[in-house]
């Protein structure tokens, strides 16, 4: 049977909400009427069975700009449905970001709340999807999706930063694949034929020759295969098995795993000071927060804090128990919670690890570039001394 939310004021006067199992509306208007209530709004639940799942996220900076863009519409006194069409036909969004919007509509026309067209949708993240209920239950959905914005916001700085880091090293590894490429492919059969073409090199230059003749013989077939493993690689890499599969290759290599778990601590604490300042309960604070945090042991240890909160454990405490949280994010945790001010405690938190993010970045960039020149180096250096030896045996071969 299907669930129902209503909106009741009861014999005393006062209004109540809940939620209520029934076969229909009309059943529903019947129970709550039987038992004394006057129904003033009542709305169908969208069943988990027909929300959609989506294996492709949204894009952070689509949902940030769609955030922004509505928060300053319901500032304004427009209403969520007409800032929701006119954000449907907004170019700047793709197509695919267009149609979820239209869907939405639809959803909250049919009589859901906002945040429940959004779960139905199934391509919010649940960090989004709580924020826009707390804002809407405190009546402060502008603020909620202001923060909404900004965490996003956020998220793409630090994103666009990681690659900006990444686009030297990656450019030397295309650089050195390519040089390789021309060598297998150009260079290394011209020479074979060059000298009569009954020369068979050994080694290395054996090796690229083998690797030249498979991919002429099956080059579509590695096609395929190469961009099914890119992309199954990617989807898996996106799911729970992918980030442990990261973070124990992060842990083999100590500058990395110092700025995994700098970046896990920096979203952890933003994401617990944007849910908090929202009014979102607790528990589901610090679950929401580990899952943005992407780090199997920080969400781990978060699962087992939770359950000690819940049995009257204070927070900064049951955090200190388990030991993957510095002692830096317990100390302030206890500030937050003595003053009364955890949100803007963690605020300062987060950016201090963003500082620390930031500069990591850095040196690991300064560390990487000339090791990846030295490797580069090196390896042409290797391929030319081989190609020379090769040269020489064939020229012996032939005299």
């Amino acid at each position: 049977m299907p669930d129902f939310r209503y909106e009741v004021i009861n014999s005393k006067g006062k209004p109540e909400k809940g939620k209520l199992t029934a076969n229909s509306k009309l059943d529903a208007l019947q129970i709550l009427s039987g038992r004394g209530y006057t129904v003033s709004a009542i709305r169908p639940v969208a069943s988990q069975n027909n929300v959609r799942t989506s294996i492709f996220p949204l894009s952070p900076k689509e949902v940030s700009l769609f955030a922004r863009q509505l928060s300053t519409m319901v500032s304004s006194g427009v209403r969520i449905r007409d800032a929701l069409q006119v954000l449907s036909t907004q170019v700047l969004f793709s197509r695919r970001f267009r149609k979820i919007i239209n869907r939405v509509i639809l959803d909250i026309e049919s009589g859901m709340s906002f945040n429940e067209s959004l779960e139905k949708s199934g391509v919010f993240e649940p960090l989004f999807t709580n924020l826009v209920k707390a804002g809407e239950t405190g009546g402060v959905l502008d603020e909620s999706l202001q923060r909404v914005s900004e965490f996003y916001e956020g998220m793409v700085e630090l994103q666009n930063e990681v690659k900006s880091a990444m686009a030297y090293p990656l450019f030397m590894m295309v650089f050195a694949v390519g040089i390789v490429g021309i060598i297998s492919f150009f260079i290394l059969p011209n020479l074979i034929s060059a000298f009569g073409g009954n020369f068979k090199p050994t080694g290395v230059m054996g090796i690229l020759l083998s690797i030249n003749g498979i991919l002429k013989s099956h080059w579509l077939l590695i096609l395929f295969g190469l961009v099914g493993i890119l992309v199954g690689g990617w989807l898996f890499f996106k799911s729970k098995y992918g980030n442990y599969v990261k973070e124990i290759f992060g842990k083999i290599i100590p500058p990395i795993r110092k700025l995994r778990n700098m970046t896990a601590m920096e979203r952890f604490t933003r994401t617990t000071a944007v849910l908090v300042a929202s009014g979102v309960d607790l528990p589901t604070v610090l679950e929401l927060a580990g899952q943005v945090s992407q780090s199997p042991s920080l969400e781990h240890a978060i699962q087992i804090s939770i359950s000690q909160i819940k049995a009257g454990e204070s927070i900064h405490v049951a955090l200190g128990r388990q030991r993957v949280f510095p002692a830096i994010v317990v100390s302030m945790v206890a500030t937050g919670e003595e003053t009364g001010k955890l949100d803007e405690v963690m605020f300062k938190v987060a950016d201090f690890y963003h500082t620390q993010v930031q500069s990591s970045l850095k040196k690991l960039v300064s560390l990487v570039e000339p090791i990846m020149i030295i490797f580069i180096g090196g390896f042409i250096g290797f391929l030319a001394y081989t190609m020379y030896n090769t040269i020489f045996a064939m020229e012996q071969s032939i005299g």
